[in-house]
């Protein structure tokens, strides 16, 4: 090598060395140093001693989630606002798309808003991108798409989860859009969720949670991090745009005469659903690097006035320093956990997380249970005295509490109260009380336990992330 190109060679591995340097500080180490205040809550909003404007229906099992999914779009009739995390390949994302655009063909504004990493409209679904922005009815936007030269882009993620339809139904919970979130015949590991539907027979929407949907999705959709990377397709995508859109509707067809009973069912959800006191749509806030932990004060809040028991599922529980400092010490309610085991889990990061903090967890709880079953668990849900419930994207980690959009209803009904224990009683029953000398009825594969444990060193220092 001459002379003269060393010294240009070392320049390049400096400035390398730097922005990798720059790249840990301000996308990793910031998140471990800065703190927010603690907002402050009014637990009492939530009650109501009177019959309010909403109902609510919750919603299990995989095919009945597609089903309602369908049934919502179907039946729309002004306007589609939705925002998701993450959509996965296959045949309920085709369907799901095909449901917009077929909606969006008979005059209804569709507004799609997902998060700028997680969205999977690239590579082969990147012909869908161009189907959906080609029609003069859909929207689409994307969340914070990250920008290396602002690293701590990379971790304001939007984990919102809800369907708002003609002002009249909310669905959310905490499905995702795919295959392994619907299918009753899914063939790997299936995931085991949980939606809420809300539905408003008020005239005036401001007396309903819909208002505050509103509110919120039209926040978040004109929000300065929220961009609209295209409102039509460059010329040359548009034959390829004009193809997918009738190869998505030709499928939704075919479908539709080989299942119809999965299609047109027109339900009188009004009828279906259950009364409730009130309905209270909180939110995080919508900022970068640490937020102002809302949604889990409020948790927080309603567990220490709580008197008789605590019910709480989440996929992941990771109580870092800092989700104890907002949980406290001692509660007077009993509190049962139900979460996932490392047999059951697919998320190894969430896992290592959760067992540093295991024994912690154990003490705190008067029972910790694991879940055994068949899948694994994705739902989040907590239960409050049996008359106040909270649903929908909101995990008990660190990712959930800090760092990510986040939405949750919380209703007051004791009817809803119950349905929702029933279901997580069911699965406490595929669940075994977490011991140190307890018998599992299924052991952890060696090479995932490995796995897992490798991580757990590798990332012990880094909970605010997990």
């Amino acid at each position: 090598m001459s002379k003269q190109r060393r010294p240009k060679l070392k320049v390049i591995i400096s400035l390398c060395l730097a922005f990798l340097v720059y790249l840990l500080l301000c996308g990793l180490f910031i998140f471990l140093v800065h703190r927010p205040s603690i907002p402050t809550t009014n637990s009492e909003r939530f009650f109501s001693d009177m019959v309010g404007p909403d109902r609510a229906l919750i919603i299990e099992e995989r095919s009945s989630a597609a089903t309602i999914r369908i049934d919502l779009i179907e039946g729309a009739k002004s306007s589609l606002r939705i925002a998701y995390y993450a959509v996965h390949d296959g045949l309920s994302s085709d369907i799901f798309y095909a449901s917009l655009i077929e909606a969006a063909e008979r005059g209804v504004e569709v507004e799609l808003l997902f998060d700028g990493i997680f969205h999977n409209l690239k590579g082969r679904e990147k012909e869908t991108y161009w189907a959906l922005v080609n029609h003069p009815n859909i929207r689409v936007k994307f969340y914070e798409i990250p920008n290396l030269f602002k690293p701590w882009t990379i971790n304001n993620r939007l984990h919102d989860k809800f369907i708002l339809v003609d002002d009249t139904y909310v669905l959310l919970g905490g499905r995702n859009i795919g295959d392994k979130y619907f299918l009753e015949s899914y063939p790997g590991s299936f995931v085991e969720d949980r939606d809420v539907l809300v539905v408003n027979t008020a005239e005036n929407l401001e007396e309903s949670v819909l208002g505050q949907f509103k509110l919120y999705f039209e926040y978040l959709w004109s929000h300065q991090y929220t961009v609209e990377k295209d409102s039509t397709p460059p010329q040359r995508y548009v034959e390829v745009a004009v193809s997918r859109q009738k190869g998505l509707l030709e499928k939704l067809n075919n479908l539709k005469r080989e299942y119809p009973s999965k299609f047109n069912h027109h339900f009188d959800w009004e009828s279906l659903t259950l009364p409730t006191n009130k309905v209270t749509l909180i939110t995080n806030p919508v900022e970068r690097l640490n937020k102002s932990a809302t949604i889990l004060s409020e948790i927080a809040a309603l567990a220490e006035t709580s008197q008789e028991s605590l019910l709480f599922q989440s996929p992941y529980i990771i109580p870092d320093r800092h989700i104890r400092d907002y949980l406290g010490e001692e509660w007077e309610a009993n509190l049962y956990l139900l979460t996932n085991s490392t047999y059951s889990s697919p998320n190894y990061f969430a896992m290592a997380g959760y067992l540093k903090h295991r024994p912690q967890l154990a003490k705190k709880a008067t029972t910790l249970y694991e879940y055994y079953g068949e899948g694994t668990i994705h739902a989040k849900s907590y239960i409050f005295d049996q008359r106040i419930s909270m649903i929908g994207s909101f995990n008990l980690d660190p990712r959930s509490a800090f760092l990510s959009t986040e939405s949750m209803v919380v209703i007051d009904s004791i009817p809803i109260a119950k349905a929702l224990s029933d279901n997580i009683v069911e699965l406490i029953g595929e669940s075994v009380p977490y011991s140190t000398e307890a018998d599992t009825p299924q052991k952890t594969p060696f090479f995932k336990s490995f796995l897992i444990g490798t991580v757990r060193l590798l990332l012990y220092p880094f909970d605010p992330l997990l």
